[in-house]
């Protein structure tokens, strides 16, 4: 056998992995076009969206129920202006999971609580600075 047919042989063994490789690839894309199920990919934009839904939500000087209820209804505008469709239930979901996340993490990282900010006395004990 010379080089020349090793190379032959090599460049066939080579194109027949390719193709079955695009084989592969075409019948996947086409059974996840087909899935009634959504793909990964939009549940994690959702999932991404309630996180921001609900650290803005966080900010806000109203009561918690309040803040879910704004934070659910910024979801599904969002979702909305993404065509994305979500129903209410699967918003409420996802900004519970959210919320549970944050304070998992803030947990993890020591900070339990929000702590009230308070006014930083001036050095002299004075209102005016001076002294």
């Amino acid at each position: 056998m010379s080089l020349t047919q090793l190379t032959d042989y090599a460049w066939i063994a080579f194109l027949a992995i390719v193709a079955v490789c695009v084989g592969v690839s075409t019948g996947i894309d086409y059974f996840a076009k087909r899935s009634a199920k959504p793909l990964p990919k939009q549940v994690m934009t959702i999932d991404e969206i309630a996180k921001f839904v609900v650290s803005e939500a966080a900010t806000l000087d109203v009561s918690g129920a309040q803040k879910k209820i704004q934070a659910v209804q910024a979801l599904l505008d969002q979702a909305k202006q993404e065509n994305k469709p979500v129903t209410e239930a699967v918003a409420k979901g996802a900004v519970q999971h959210a919320y549970d996340q944050m304070v998992a993490d803030q947990a993890k990282n020591g900070a339990t609580q929000d702590y009230d900010a308070k006014q930083i006395g001036f050095v002299s004990g004075d209102e005016n600075g001076q002294g």
